[in-house]
Order: C-alpha cells, then sequence, then structure tokens
C-alpha cells in the first residue's frame, strides 16, 4: 500500500558503479582517454603512518570493470594529471618536484616527460586541444605533448590555493579557487573572471566537465572536518550557477572525477575514512512523478515475522536510493543504502507493530510503504 509520494521531475542523476579496483584512498588522480577512464596514486595518513600508493587502475564503462595497469613509478599524493594526445600526463605532489610522466594505455608503460618549470602539487590542472595546463600558486605553465616542451602563461589572477578544482568545457579550462572562479581561453593565453562559486565547499572538491556545463562535487568547508554532498553545475553559456541533486554517496573530501562520453565518474576520496567506491553521474536522465507511478515497488512479506525484503525495479536500483525504516511515531529504527533490485533486512531486534519503510533519492521522498510485524 502506497501511502504517500512526494516527488518532483529532476535531471541528472549519479548512479553506483563497481567499486574502485584499488583500497581506499585519498588526494589520489584520475584521468580519462579513448574512452576508458584511469584512477591511482594516493594515499592513507589516519593511522599517523603516512602511506602513499603508486598502483594505476583503467576502468571500462562498457563492462563496468577495473584492470589494474602499470604501477606509477613511485608512491605519490596529491599529483598533478592531465590527458593529451591519447595519453595521460602525471607529475608533481608529495614525491616529485617538476618530473612528469606519461601513461600511454596502448603500450601500458610509464616514459619521463620534459621536466615542468614550476612544482606543482594539490591542483588541478586541465587540458584543452591536446595541451596540458598547470597551475602552482599564480603561475601558469603550458605543456605541449607533441614537442615535449613546456611553456610559461598569464599568471592567474590571484594565487590558486591548494586542494582547488577545475574542468574544460570547448576551447577553455575553468579553475576554482575557494569562492573564485576563472575562465583561461588559450587562444588569447587571457584569464577572465566568472561569477563566483556560490556552494559550501572552500577546498578539496573535484570537478568534471559533461555536456558543456562544469561541475564541483563534494568538498570540505570551514576546516577538513566539515564535509559536503553538495554539487553544483556552470553553464559558461549563461555564467550561472545551479545546485543540481546532491551526491547520494558518503560526504567526502579529495576524491576524483573524470568524464567519459557525456557522462561524470566519480569516486575515493576521505571523510576519515578512506573511501574506494565509485559513482557515474548521467546529466541526461530524466526521471519524474510520471515514472514513478509505473515503476514496481514491493516490500514483502507482509505481514512479516523477522526478515523483509524491498524489491525494487531495476531502473530505481541503479540511482543511489536509500530507505528508512520508521514506527508510527516517527522514530528510525533502520536506514541503509539501496544497491540492488533486492535488499534483504532483518528485523528481529524490533518489536510487532506498524512500520513504514520510506525511500529517498537524496532529501527527496518517493514512496512510503505500511508494513506489519506480527
Amino acid at each position: 500500500m502506497i501511502l504517500a509520494t512526494s516527488f518532483q521531475a529532476f535531471s541528472g542523476t549519479w548512479i553506483k558503479k563497481s567499486n574502485f579496483g584499488g583500497v581506499g584512498r585519498h588526494r589520489a588522480v584520475g584521468g580519462s582517454v579513448n574512452n576508458r577512464g584511469y584512477l591511482g596514486l594516493g594515499h592513507v595518513n589516519g593511522t599517523g603512518v603516512d602511506i602513499s600508493y603508486k598502483d594505476w587502475w583503467e576502468y571500462d564503462p562498457s563492462s563496468d570493470s577495473w584492470t589494474q595497469r602499470a604501477d606509477f613509478p613511485v608512491p605519490n599524493h596529491g599529483a598533478i594529471a592531465f590527458s593529451a594526445i591519447e595519453c595521460i600526463f602525471v607529475g608533481g605532489g608529495s614525491a616529485l618536484n617538476g618530473e612528469f610522466y606519461k601513461y600511454n594505455p596502448l603500450t601500458n608503460s610509464w616514459s619521463p616527460t620534459a621536466a615542468c618549470p614550476i612544482s606543482p602539487g594539490d591542483i588541478q590542472a586541465f587540458s584543452v586541444n591536446d595541451k596540458g595546463y598547470v597551475i602552482s600558486g599564480n603561475s601558469l605553465v603550458e605543456y605541449n605533448a607533441m614537442n615535449n616542451s613546456w611553456q610559461t602563461k598569464s599568471n592567474v589572477p590571484v594565487a590558486v590555493n591548494a586542494w582547488s578544482a577545475s574542468f574544460s568545457i570547448g576551447s577553455s579550462g575553468f579553475v576554482k579557487t575557494g569562492v573564485n572562479f576563472f575562465e583561461y581561453k588559450p587562444g588569447e593565453d587571457t584569464w577572465i573572471v566568472r561569477s563566483s562559486f556560490p556552494g559550501l565547499s572552500s577546498g578539496g572538491s573535484y570537478g568534471f566537465a559533461a555536456d558543456d556545463e562544469g561541475y564541483i562535487t563534494c568538498g570540505y568547508f570551514s576546516g577538513l572536518s566539515n564535509v559536503t554532498d553538495e554539487v553544483w553545475k556552470f553553464n559558461p553559456a549563461l555564467n550561472e550557477w545551479l545546485q543540481v541533486e546532491i551526491f547520494p554517496g558518503t560526504n567526502r573530501r579529495f576524491p576524483v572525477a573524470f568524464s567519459i562520453n557525456g557522462k561524470g565518474y566519480f569516486g575515493t576520496g576521505t571523510n576519515g575514512i578512506n573511501m574506494n567506491d565509485f559513482w557515474q553521474y548521467d546529466p541526461s536522465f530524466t526521471l519524474g512523478i510520471e515514472d514513478l507511478i509505473d515503476v514496481s515497488v514491493n516490500v514483502y512479506p507482509n505481514p512479516f515475522v523477522e526478515n523483509l525484503t524491498i524489491q525494487l525495479d531495476s531502473q530505481l536500483s541503479e540511482i543511489g536510493l536509500t530507505y528508512h525504516v520508521t514506527d508510527l511515531t516517527g522514530k528510525l529504527v533502520k536506514s541503509g543504502q539501496i544497491d540492488s533490485e533486492k535488499v534483504h533486512l532483518s528485523m528481529i531486534d524490533t518489536n510487532p507493530g506498524t512500520y513504514i519503510v520510506s525511500l529517498f533519492y537524496g532529501d527527496k521522498k518517493i514512496k512510503d510503504l505500511k508494513v506489519i510485524q506480527i
């Protein structure tokens, strides 16, 4: 029995994917070329011992699978990455100064490149028209992969903080540092001040672009311990920010994101606990009340004794829903993530009576269903 539905149409959604192939970590690095994603390096330091990684993994969105590839030359975290000429370039960070290495997916190998004239770390790079752009402070340098050379470019209008965010759209790169937001036009070697970032995150977020719009996800504010699930979309044509559906996974700082075929991919990071979950953001996905009228959501057996099963239509099971089970006073007795078509609940620790099973997408309630324990 459906008691209530409170839901409005939304565009864009997060879909849970196979966990990152390596262990949970933060301050990792990644990118995409040839319809594949790559993610690796990073570190953990919650026990007081700093452990950096050098493993490197390839993600295939067509099979939703991870394959371990050749290790980066040294363990490293806080590194910089950009894509060009169907390769990924990684350098800087905790273990390197200006040294950079090129990863060639065809040969599954790393090779050194010309040294960067600045020593970057924890500031996201971007690429435009097969050239990479790296920032340190307010210095900007351009890497030409065709002739393996670096060139100094116009300074950023302000010094870019560590743990900034960036993305590229068309022939421009975009950089967020604190609330400041700038567009860089390589063809003119000029910076343009854009609308200030309106979200909570002051750092530790990550940017990606999809369908000619940019996204800034998660991050921290008012100190590292305060992490957010906010997702903001920037429309360069309108010079406007719009808050979209919140990230349905765990709030975090220092994740990694990249784009493949108009979709964003996002994972790893920390809130004190290092994570290896991985998500896809599909900006073209639209779901509204009309869709939910026809989808199947069933909770059984009803009545039940000790165990309940929530069964959903496959469409709903992939979009990062959560469930709450409350008694008739509104007291929460169980909650969790829905990541499959069937979710089995043990209710052995609850008393006979009437309960409400509620399904949520982010903070939006989709359905309430009444069940009775006997």
